[in-house]
């Protein structure tokens, strides 16, 4: 990261305020661009480097950190829109390396699911207050801030994607990338991608239960 100039800008450091990451399409940007509406753009965030790594830099040098985490199949049908090249087993693999290793520096960091972003970013700050005795303003999802959200969620995929905002990228709902979600869940159901997914979903209910969230489909 320190030899790719626009991902040491985004690297943990001792100045940093706050390190939110997590697999790509986990709602990385939305937290981003909540926080910075909500507290301003003058503080360093550590963000989109999307590997377990990074969250274990955040531990090393006690910056307080938020984990994010989505369904993996969910993740993956996002993912493999955005970068069709991988394969399933590819996207799968490096979803289980994200979150192993980021497992051993679990009591660090505060886990925020993507339905817990989506549906109350603010309690996730009040948590990571909570958590660390920092005095971040919460997130209040009025018309507003979404506005405000979604507006700085675009111009980051402006800044990626040489000033057009690309529906298969961009961090927020998008019509455009359903029929891309469909096919890469049919893929899913292939033996092979059944196996890496079902060691997926075990490890999602390990970390959705330190996030305090009920999970679904038979997992404890």
């Amino acid at each position: 990261m320190w030899l790719r100039p626009e991902k040491r800008q985004t690297l943990a450091g001792r100045h940093t305020a706050l390190v939110i990451d997590g697999f790509l399409r986990s709602g990385n940007t939305f937290s981003v661009a909540a926080f910075v509406v909500a507290n301003g753009a003058d503080l360093h965030l550590g963000r989109h480097l999307h590997g377990g790594p990074h969250l274990l830099r955040a531990a090393r040098l006690q910056v307080p950190a938020v984990l994010l985490i989505r369904r993996p199949s969910d993740a993956v049908a996002s993912y493999l829109v955005r970068r069709p090249t991988l394969t399933v087993r590819d996207a799968l693999l490096e979803y289980l390396d994200t979150y192993r290793t980021a497992w051993r520096a679990r009591d660090d960091f505060v886990v925020a699911t993507f339905d817990q972003v989506v549906d109350d970013f603010g309690a996730v700050i009040e948590r990571v207050n909570s958590r660390f005795g920092t005095g971040f303003v919460r997130y209040r999802p009025t018309e507003e801030n979404e506005a405000a959200a979604f507006a700085l969620v675009e111009e980051m995929n402006r800044r990626e994607c040489r000033g057009e905002v690309v529906e298969t990228h961009v961090g927020r709902p998008s019509p455009a990338r359903e029929g891309g979600k469909a096919r890469v869940r049919a893929d899913l159901a292939h033996p092979d991608a059944q196996r890496l997914l079902a060691e997926a979903e075990e490890l999602y209910a390990r970390y959705a239960s330190l996030a305090g969230e009920a999970t679904r489909n038979g997992y404890p």
